[in-house]
């Protein structure tokens, strides 16, 4: 919240930097807010290692300790940057903590709403302190969420066909904010591309407590700590939705 909100919708252009292209962006805020996240982690894990968006965006295989043994933080300083710098309201910070290749622990932090959806392995995840259990829908069609860029243009349009034809979707731009809105129930299904673990592994952790289910679309893999793998993944709100939703989107 200190080094986030103060610069919301104050940013020079000589603040924002463009990383593999116009929308991956990268902030002073970003690097500023990884650097004071990874001072405060090491201090209550000494023993953890440390792997942020930002330091691998200069480190690629720094995420190639997560499928090992020990424990890792896990951080996503400020997820959403494009949001963050356009004024939309949808950005937040997200911190796991990985050990021995298991996700123990997630943290999502929405800075716009100062609130924060958390989850322990086998213990339940709660958003504003309030038990998160995901209810049946009683909508018509499946809702979701979609961020589809890093797919082949084929397989885009396809993925797009299914989506328009069997579902009500919107583009999202932030994975803090479609695992909150998953693990509230607020929509059905979120199917991505390009998986980072600064993305996903708390937020997969969050869902999965909250009574959803993340995992790879074209085989049903169950989603694990690893390092980027460009291949769809699916989260659904409800366990047991997976199946149905899974087949509506698959080639």
């Amino acid at each position: 919240q200190t080094e986030i909100m103060p610069r919301y919708g104050k940013l020079s252009a000589g603040e924002i930097r463009q990383k593999s292209g116009p929308n991956d962006l990268v902030t002073e805020v970003d690097e500023a807010t990884e650097r004071a996240l990874e001072l405060a982690l090491r201090a209550i894990r000494p023993d953890a290692g440390f792997i942020g968006e930002e330091l691998a965006a200069k480190n690629p295989q720094a995420a190639n300790a997560l499928t090992g043994e020990g424990a890792f933080w896990v951080v996503d300083p400020l997820d959403g940057t494009r949001n963050f710098v356009n004024g939309v309201d949808e950005f937040g910070t997200i911190v796991a903590l990985v050990e021995n290749g298991e996700t123990r622990a997630g943290w999502i932090y929405a800075a716009p709403h100062n609130s924060s959806a958390i989850a322990e392995k086998g213990e339940g995840a709660t958003w504003r302190g309030e038990r998160l259990r995901v209810t049946a829908s009683e909508r018509e069609k499946p809702l979701g969420l979609r961020s589809l860029g890093w797919l082949s243009p084929d397989r885009q349009e396809r993925m797009r066909a299914r989506l328009s034809a069997r579902f009500e979707s919107r583009s999202s731009h932030c994975s803090a904010y479609a695992y909150i809105a998953l693990a509230k129930g607020d929509v059905d299904f979120k199917v991505s591309s390009l998986i980072h673990p600064w993305d996903h592994v708390a937020g997969a952790l969050i869902v999965s407590e909250a009574g959803g289910k993340p995992a790879f679309l074209d085989d049903g893999e169950p989603y694990r700590p690893s390092p980027s793998v460009n291949k769809p993944l699916l989260v659904t709100a409800r366990r047991n939705d997976w199946d149905a939703i899974a087949a509506g989107l698959r080639d």
